[in-house]
């Protein structure tokens, strides 16, 4: 059988290749509008009326659950095996080399927006129920493939879904790395307001989602002759435009997502370091601006007093990701992945009081939990049993800061598709070809192994009661 399943693949990699470039050309960025019926915009609903278009096409039930997610089913059996996959995508962003939405092949990988995350690994979903729709395998249960629109900006998509409708018995997101996530730590998404800065700070901005190191930052100024002078210092990775009236200053970092953050380069920082030590603003304006350079200097969580780990599921991270400017003050967004066993409560109050004692506000607070199963279920053993024996390997269950939809499902682990690959081949510019950054990546064998691992995890599964 194993045999057979991995021609079928071989077969129909060409195929799978055009599915994942039709969904690859919606640029689905998710825009809640709760007053819409197509609750994240116009190109979600494309994207996912494409998803479930592939799914009738494949001869599978199909249904829209309130544009909020897709569901592709196959089967008639009292219990069900769900995979879980979403649509939408991160900003493209700037810096591209390659097409953002075209779905370039290059060799053996696949470069556009949402390739890896996580069109590629929805579509790996699709043809595993092909697969075993095509080659007849008998099935005693129902298996459902349910595609969301929200992932990247707060789940309510999945939460909406499970609140509405049938969750399947046990639930697969592939949406993370192989073998068995178990456990995911919490996350807090925060807005830190700074003080009132001068008339000289026309604007401030960086970064366009919560959940990503920014790669980008701009700052505009009132020019004057102080400025001026000080243009021709600014460092590397620092350009400036200087108008009679008006200077804005430029800085470029290194894109990594929040849950991850070693070895990317914080624009913010990389900014507000330039203007601090050439001394491009007044004394208020540095000292209202000083905290926020340091928060965003580090990623361990240690200027806002909360740095912890645990051995469950490692140390806390924090990026600042985003700045945003409105009525002369500027709001730092914080993207915090801390540890399952941290007192989420101290957390916010330690937040809460190093921002005060800055001078700034906490004006936003948002914590979504952690969450964990237990990794000696028979779910979990089997999952990552099929993963090593497919892999020749031993590796076993972990643990992450990434955040899935399986912290919003029950009976949810999340499980690959992704897995280590030598992306060197394609010679692409550091900060270039991961989730989230520009010229992302997927490796066209990593998505046909990972089909394989699914498919034979689900007849495994399919055995158990």
């Amino acid at each position: 059988m194993q045999d057979k399943i991995r021609r079928w693949i071989k077969d129909h990699e060409n195929e799978m290749i055009a599915d994942i470039a039709a969904l690859v050309r919606h640029p689905s960025v998710s825009k809640y509008n709760p007053s819409s019926k197509k609750s994240y915009g116009e190109a979600c609903a494309a994207a996912l009326d494409e998803m479930l278009a592939l799914g009738k096409k494949y001869g599978f039930d199909t249904a829209n659950a309130d544009y909020q997610c897709g569901v592709i089913k196959y089967g008639n059996g009292q219990k069900s095996i769900g995979f879980w996959g979403h649509l939408d995508v991160v900003p493209a962003g700037d810096d591209w080399i390659y097409a953002p939405y075209a779905c370039t092949q290059k060799g053996d990988f696949l470069i556009g927006r949402g390739v890896d995350d996580n069109k590629g690994a929805s579509v790996v979903c699709l043809y595993v129920m092909r697969c075993l729709k095509e080659l007849a395998v008998p099935l005693r249960h129902t298996l459902q493939l349910i595609t969301g629109c929200a992932e990247e900006t707060g789940m309510q998509d999945a939460v909406y879904y499970v609140s509405h409708y049938s969750v399947p018995d046990c639930n697969i997101v592939a949406d993370a790395h192989f073998p068995v996530c178990f456990g995911e730590k919490g996350i807090i998404e925060a807005e830190l307001r700074t003080p009132a800065l001068s008339d000289a700070v026309i604007d401030f901005h960086a970064g366009t989602v919560s959940n990503s190191v920014p790669d980008r930052a701009q700052i505009t100024l009132k020019t004057s002759e102080g400025i001026k002078a000080k243009l021709a210092s600014l460092p590397e990775g620092v350009s400036a435009e200087a108008g009679d009236v008006l200077t804005v200053v430029t800085a470029t970092g290194v894109a990594k997502h929040a849950a991850m953050p070693e070895g990317g380069v914080n624009a913010v920082h990389v900014l507000l370091d330039a203007l601090t030590k050439l001394d491009m603003l007044c004394k208020d304006d540095l000292a209202a601006l000083a905290f926020m350079r340091t928060v965003c200097a580090t990623t361990d969580g240690s200027a806002l007093g909360i740095a912890c780990s645990d051995d469950l599921s490692g140390a806390l991270t924090c990026v600042g990701s985003t700045v945003t400017f409105k009525d002369h003050r500027a709001d730092l967004g914080i993207n915090i992945r801390y540890p399952i066993t941290a007192d989420a409560d101290r957390l916010e109050r330690h937040i809460e009081e190093a921002a005060g004692a800055a001078g700034y506000a906490l004006s936003a607070i948002d914590n979504n939990r952690p969450n964990h199963v237990d990794r000696d279920s028979v779910f979990v053993k089997t999952l990552n049993r099929v993963y090593n024996e497919v892999m020749g390997c031993d590796e076993d269950s972990y643990t992450m800061g990434g955040g899935t939809y399986a912290r919003k499902i029950p009976n949810a682990v999340a499980f690959g598709a992704g897995m280590p690959v030598d992306k060197s081949a394609l010679d692409l510019p550091t900060g270039h070809g991961d989730v989230h950054a520009p010229d992302e990546v997927v490796s066209i064998p990593m998505l046909q192994k990972a089909m394989e691992i699914y498919i034979l995890s689900v007849l495994e599964l399919d055995k158990a009661d």
